[in-house]
């Protein structure tokens, strides 16, 4: 119940993000203020908040943060083929073999990410079917970022470091990770560990905010309903 109310809240920020006028997934800074009555004002225009206790609510992140993946992708995903789906099915079961990192978690990075398409490379320089940053895909031994059991593999292993930083509970079995400690790996994937360390949670970055809502949307589906995360 935790992981879907976190999930709620997410998706109702992402909701009133894309809602502002001329908005996207590249858009700046968002302010929010609290009014009487506890009604909640947003604005996108730095002219409206010169008065007022306006604070920043979200802005644009840096590196593989400063944009979604989709139309502003260098190479984007073309691969539509049904078969993607199941093209990855042996290197999914090996990875949480070897890394023990769900593959329904799995399934809804790479379904977020690239849609099953090893060839997208995002605007941020990101690569591959889990859109690894080339110095990311260097530190988890990955040699060729378009490769996709080498990209499965080195995201996986990144997802495990991640995890080893933010869950708290390490058993003889390995690391289990709470709700919130999985989003927090999440968006950690997307803005880097340091940002999520920064602001103690997911950080106040746009893109952040709206790629964990869509991770955590079906992975969710996926551990309620079968092949939710396809």
């Amino acid at each position: 119940m935790r992981n879907r109310s976190i999930l709620t809240i997410l998706s109702a920020a992402s909701a009133i993000l894309f809602s502002l006028p001329g908005e996207g997934p590249r858009a700046g800074t968002i302010w929010a203020r609290e009014r009487g009555g506890g009604v909640v004002e947003f604005t996108n225009k730095s002219s409206a908040t010169t008065s007022g206790k306006w604070k920043v609510w979200l802005q644009a992140g840096p590196g593989k943060a400063s944009a979604l993946r989709g139309s502003t992708d260098v190479v984007p995903a073309r691969d539509t083929s049904a078969t993607r789906f199941s093209r990855y099915d042996q290197d999914l079961r090996d990875e949480q073999a070897f890394y023990g990192i769900p593959e329904s978690l799995m399934r809804a990075i790479i379904k977020t990410e690239s849609d099953y398409d090893p060839a997208v490379v995002s605007s941020a320089g990101a690569q591959g079917l889990m859109q690894l940053m080339p110095d990311t895909a260097r530190l988890m031994g990955v040699t060729d970022a378009f490769d996709a059991r080498q990209n499965i593999m080195g995201g996986a292993r990144y997802l495990q470091v991640l995890a080893r930083r933010f869950c708290r509970q390490v058993t003889s079995a390995g690391t289990v990770c709470a709700p919130d400690e999985k989003v927090k790996i999440v968006a950690a994937y997307h803005a880097g560990p340091g940002a999520v360390e920064k602001y103690g949670g997911i950080p106040p970055y746009e893109t952040t905010h709206a790629y964990v809502a869509a991770v955590m949307r079906r992975y969710d589906d996926a551990n309620g309903v079968p092949g939710g995360a396809r």
